[in-house]
C-alpha cells in the first residue's frame, strides 16, 4: 500500500539515543520525518545541517524534526555529535518504520542494483494525517520547502 497524503501516518515505534519514540509521542504537534540514507554521507549531512539551520524556525511553529536511517543509535550520536544536531535520530535498524512508510526501495547506481532507502519527507499534522509527501528528495532548499510549508498548515 502506498502512503498518500490525507492517510493516517503508520503507527511505528524507534529507538532513539533518549529512548524509544512512537508516533504517539508526536501527537499535538507538527512532526517532520526526513528519511535518509546513511549518517556522514554528503548528500545526507548537507540534509541534516540544513534542518538543524533552520530549525530555530521549525520550533516557532511548535514543529518536531527526526531523521530516520537505519543506521545504528551509536552511528546516530556520532554524526549528531559531530555536525551538532539538535533534533532526534531514529535507528530504524530492522527497517520496519522504512518499510511501513515504503521508502525501502530498489535503487540502482554505477548499474549496480541493490535496496535502500530512498530520500523521502512526510509532514504529519498534529493528528497523526500526512499533509505532505516529497519522494526522491534533492537537498538543496528542502528544509526551507518543508519550513514553507508547515506556514501553510
Amino acid at each position: 500500500m502506498t502512503l498518500k497524503v490525507g492517510d493516517k501516518s503508520p503507527a511505528f515505534k524507534g529507538q532513539t539515543a533518549e529512548g524509544p519514540v512512537t508516533l504517539s509521542d508526536l501527537m499535538g504537534s507538527p512532526a517532520v520525518l526526513y528519511f535518509y540514507p546513511k549518517d556522514d554521507t554528503p548528500g545526507c549531512t548537507l540534509e541534516a545541517c540544513a534542518f538543524r539551520d533552520t530549525l530555530p524556525r521549525f520550533k516557532k511553529m511548535n514543529a518536531r524534526i527526526l531523521g530516520i536511517s537505519k543506521d545504528t543509535i551509536e552511528k546516530h550520536q556520532k554524526f549528531a555529535k559531530k555536525y551538532e544536531l539538535p533534533f532526534t535520530l531514529i535507528s530504524d535498524t530492522d527497517g520496519s518504520i522504512c518499510d511501513s512508510f515504503g521508502v525501502w526501495v530498489d535503487k540502482s547506481m554505477y548499474g549496480r542494483k541493490y535496496m535502500g532507502i530512498e530520500r523521502a519527507t512526510y509532514l504529519i499534522d498534529k493528528a497523526g494525517v500526512i499533509r505532505n509527501i516529497w519522494r526522491k528528495v534533492k537537498v538543496s532548499d528542502h528544509a526551507e520547502e518543508v519550513l514553507e510549508y508547515i506556514k501553510n498548515l
